[in-house]
């Protein structure tokens, strides 16, 4: 009896080392990865090359997340071409300012994933020289002051439209009524929608954009 129970927890410890390794495995798989955009910050319309380095499969496709074509159609797998140990391909040019998460599979049945911090900017000029908030809002009653140089009558937070594939953690629009200097009838009231966007998560607030339309 002791023989067995000996065994037995020889044979658990020997699974358990053998899942630590391969935890190791992995863990030092993904430390190796390394993703590069050129260039980092594209502006719209702007295709971006990226090349993909520690990583070993037989194949690497890559997509943005939340990236959408002018007719609102999510985006598509693009099979990255392996050059030496670099995996290199294009990315779209999303139709929409914003930041894109990276998203890549080693494989169309293969679980895609997110390399920590790497993301597609596509911005205009000057926009991450904007004044930063902890609240977005924040940005909207910046914008308005700095902009129309006007006050804010009412704000709200508006829902991102149905073609807009863009992560909210990342981007929150609002609509804004504002009346400008100087003239406060209600008849004069002015209204834009403003997006505030974030340079990564737990990242402060800052503009990319006020439109007409959501």
């Amino acid at each position: 009896m002791r023989s067995l129970i000996h065994l037995a927890i020889t044979a658990t410890a020997v699974l358990l080392a053998v899942a630590s390794l391969a935890g190791a495995g992995r863990a030092s798989s993904t430390s190796m990865l390394r993703v590069r955009l050129q260039p980092p910050v594209a502006r719209l319309g702007q295709e971006a090359m990226i090349a993909v380095s520690g990583i070993h499969a037989s194949s690497v496709d890559v997509r943005l997340s939340g990236a959408t074509d002018v007719e609102g159609r999510p985006p598509v797998w693009r099979s990255l071409r392996l050059h030496g140990a670099t995996w290199l391909g294009n990315l779209p040019a999303p139709d929409r300012l914003g930041i894109y998460p990276v998203e890549l599979r080693t494989g169309a049945d293969a679980a895609p994933f997110r390399p920590r911090g790497s993301f597609l900017r596509v911005f205009a000029r000057a926009t991450r020289a904007r004044p930063a908030f902890n609240n977005p809002a924040d940005v909207v009653r910046w914008w308005v002051a700095a902009f129309p140089h006007a006050s804010v009558v009412a704000l709200k937070p508006w829902p991102h439209p149905g073609f807009d594939g863009r992560d909210a953690r990342l981007h929150r629009l609002f609509v804004v009524a504002y009346s400008p200097r100087d003239h406060p009838a209600v008849s004069d009231r002015l209204g834009m929608f403003v997006t505030a966007f974030r340079d990564g998560y737990g990242e402060p607030w800052r503009l990319l954009e006020a439109t007409v339309e959501p």
